[in-house]
């Protein structure tokens, strides 16, 4: 038993040791915000670093146990928690360090009972308690002698206790060098992808890891805190979240340098309003670079990097220059690898729209979204004017028109609605209604700060939400100030975010809360990168009915594939690789993904019309067949035909043979052809333009039913199923013999597909449409 204990402290201590190299902040952070005697504490940690330089064993000995009686005695004067147990910690670590100079039966029973005492430590001071706590657990899995699944057993326990807690990132840091040892492979992912997912952006974190291991690709979020040259502060990741950025760093020393920055200069010229480059000078520079950037026509965010090649950020994320961190829309991005510098920069960058569908969801423009299911006050003599409300509410573009706008034109509407509210505010303080212009004014500076990247902005919008507030809103019209608030406190960083969006459901109704509070709280949860909670609003959400017109832009975002498969990660651009090969089969399985809470919804009820004026109805024009309705948006100009990736073309070489490239309704017509049970095709086509629809048959002549979808991009169908860029690519939707909806795809495409080509798009659309038919037909 002493020999299986002696072995597993050595192991423990290593342990220890290798995280606390990193985290050597923690003792004094955790003391000191747990409001102890700061003088006695840090005396008690002086002396344990002392001790730690005496050269005499001996006297290093009598040095520890002095520190020891001194905690002892600490303890005796106060018995209060916050001042006990991260003087526990000292002593623990004081014992440890005695048994490694003198392993006697005494000095381990004393360090069981330390351990012990420490353990009952709340989870306030989780952080102080781990180690005793993978002490004891050792101890009593050696006195039972568990076998290695057992101790992974146990291991994974122990993690569970520690999640949300001060103490968990230091839990799964420690718990990487043990189950290393005990073969537990899926354990090892899964505290791998933990720590990756939890702590992707703590620098202690990656510095660690990067230290451990040779990755080929390293993703991380790219955060702190940094002062623009105009004195603002930019805090990372949630100030770009919404851009697809670079974070260059560079030097004037380096030769050719203007070079290296032409390189990126040329990249933003080519792709313009795609990239926003940060620019981190490591040179000390008074004005940190920005006169030679602006003498060279580079236009980027000039930040300030104290201390240069020393500074902590550098040497996490950079470690040489110059260098770029590509970060996509959600700020992640991969450190630096041959695989990731040998694939071109283009290949990272998301299309506009995708962009803007982002960034309007992210600023909560669903929150103030008019729909005819908007409850509309009763006017009276103080209210304020309907043209005014309504001018107002023109400044929001809705869904799906809103994702075509640019970055400028979408920022120039957020600031003309905030304009309009800032002067009603001002003439009608006393209006019944106010409450309506005051969250438009809201959600109109958050766009502004997040399209410009602002922090003054957010500012405004949380000051102009403690007003809203104070003013007593009506039930329901208190949400989009509430998501300010909890805005503002992720940007503060000094909140758990669990409990922040606890708070906010709890504020918005509770148990009550309508539907529009769980997107606003899935949407909230891709602030804080946290996939848990995103998860657990995200399934809240989408258990409830889907009647709600103003969320609909939100509910289709997340049953959206392409969405769901890049939260939370990096976009994975790779060189040709077997890494590409193996990316590259899950992007085409992708598309072919179905929600399975779409079925539950019930049968699509909607209107079409016929191309001479007749009305077809849904679910009866199904024909009690599985049906695949297809989304397609004709040119606005009559001269122009259906894109190539919609209907494809007629290709001639130069002896005149002619060759058909099929477009996804060629596909799709040979698919209903080849397969065996009866599948009905619908085209419908979003225009109001009967002439134009029946010119474009005319000419194809397509083998299905075609039809008109009333409104074009206003039909309700369109945010109902999440219907993006049909005038790119037909928009599918999957129906059972009865109407209910079995699967979608938008027109969104993932980079990398889109850097292969059409064919590569087409293929993962064909499979997604043929394993869902397949998949529905096994099961009926």
């Amino acid at each position: 038993m002493k020999n299986r204990h002696s072995k597993y402290l050595q192991s423990v201590a290593i342990c220890t040791a290798s995280v606390l190299l990193t985290l050597t902040h923690v003792c004094i952070a955790q003391t000191e915000s747990a409001g102890s005697s700061e003088i006695d504490l840090v005396a008690l940690e002086k002396k344990l670093k002392e001790a730690g330089k005496i050269s005499s064993s001996i006297r290093k000995r009598r040095a520890y146990k002095n520190v020891v009686r001194d905690g002892e005695a600490l303890i005796e004067k106060s018995l209060v928690a916050a001042k006990r147990f991260p003087v526990l910690e000292i002593i623990f670590q004081c014992q440890m360090k005695l048994l490694a100079l003198e392993n006697s039966d005494r000095n381990r029973q004393l360090l069981f009972a330390t351990s012990g005492r420490l353990v009952e430590a709340p989870d306030k001071f989780a952080d102080l308690r781990i180690e005793a706590d993978l002490l004891l657990l050792e101890r009593d899995l050696s006195a039972k002698k568990a076998d290695v699944k057992e101790r992974a057993k146990a291991l994974e326990s122990l993690i569970a206790r520690y999640r949300d807690t001060p103490g968990e990132k230091k839990c799964l840091m420690m718990a990487t060098l043990i189950v290393a040892k005990l073969n537990a492979v899926d354990l090892e992912k899964k505290i791998s992808r933990a720590l990756g997912e939890r702590f992707s952006g703590d620098l202690d974190v990656i510095k660690w890891r990067r230290g451990r291991r040779d990755y080929s690709y390293f993703p991380v979020v790219f955060s702190g805190s940094f002062t623009r040259a105009d004195g603002t502060s930019l805090t990372f990741p949630i100030d770009n979240i919404g851009h697809t950025s670079l974070i260059y760093f560079w030097s004037k020393e380096t030769p050719d340098i203007e070079s290296h920055l032409g390189v990126v200069k040329e990249l933003q010229t080519r792709f313009p309003n795609h990239l926003k480059v940060f620019s981190f000078n490591v040179d000390d520079l008074p004005d940190s670079g920005e006169k030679i950037l602006r003498t060279l026509g580079l236009d980027w965010a000039v930040m300030r990097l104290p201390g240069g090649r020393e500074s902590e950020t550098y040497r996490v994320f950079a470690t040489r220059d110059p260098i770029g961190l590509r970060l996509n829309a959600y700020g992640h991005g991969f450190l630096r690898s041959p695989l990731t510098e040998a694939t071109p920069m283009e290949q990272n960058f998301d299309e506009i729209r995708y962009l803007s569908q982002l960034q309007s969801l992210l600023v909560g423009e669903f929150l103030v979204a008019a729909t005819d299911q908007e409850e509309k006050p009763v006017l009276t003599a103080d209210s304020v004017p309907r043209k005014t409300l309504d001018a107002i509410q023109a400044c929001f573009i809705t869904a799906p028109m809103r994702y075509r706008l640019t970055r400028t034109e979408a920022l120039v509407n957020y600031e003309k609605a905030e304009k309009l509210c800032r002067k009603v505010i001002t003439q009608f303080p006393k209006a019944p209604d106010l409450w309506l212009v005051r969250n438009r004014r809201i959600i109109a500076l958050l766009g502004m700060w997040k399209l410009a990247i602002e922090p003054k902005y957010l500012e405004a919008a949380a000051e102009e939400a403690r007003a809203a507030l104070a003013a007593n809103p009506p039930r329901g019209a208190n949400i989009a100030p509430h998501y300010c608030l909890a805005k503002e406190a992720f940007r503060k960083g000094d909140s758990i975010p669990e409990q922040v969006l606890a708070a906010f459901i709890e504020a918005t109704g509770g148990a009550e809360a309508p539907r529009s509070a769980y997107a606003a709280a899935a949407i909230l949860a891709i602030d804080v990168n946290s996939r848990e909670l995103h998860s657990k609003y995200r399934e809240i959400l989408l258990k409830k009915s889907n009647s709600e017109a103003a969320i609909w832009p939100v509910v289709s975002f997340l049953r959206d594939q392409v969405h769901s498969y890049r939260l939370f990660k990096p976009n994975l651009y790779f060189p040709p690789t077997l890494a590409r090969r193996i990316e590259r089969a899950n992007l085409r399985r992708n598309p072919g993904v179905a929600d399975p809470t779409l079925v539950a919804n019930g049968p699509l009820q909607a209107e079409l019309k016929t191309l001479t004026g007749g009305v077809v109805k849904l679910p009866q024009a199904t024909d009690r067949m599985m049906t695949l309705l297809m989304f397609i948006e004709p040119p606005a100009d009559a001269a122009v035909d259906l894109p190539v990736m919609i209907n494809g073309k007629i290709t001639e070489d130069a002896k005149g043979n002619k060759k058909e490239v099929p477009g996804i309704m060629q596909r799709t017509f040979a698919l209903v052809d080849e397969h065996a049970s009866k599948i009905k095709v619908i085209a419908a086509f979003l225009t109001d333009n009967e002439k134009r629809v029946q010119s474009l048959m005319k000419k194809n002549d397509w083998p299905c039913q075609t039809v008109i979808a009333p409104g074009g991009l206003t039909n309700p169908l369109v945010n109902r199923l999440g219907i993006l860029s049909a005038d790119r690519v037909p928009n599918i939707v999957l129906l059972r013999p009865d109407g209910r909806v079995v699967w979608t795809l938008s027109g969104i495409v993932h980079p990398q597909v889109r850097s292969e080509g059409e064919g590569e798009w087409q293929y993962g659309i064909l499979l997604g449409m043929k394993s869902n038919i397949e998949r529905y037909e096994e099961k009926n």
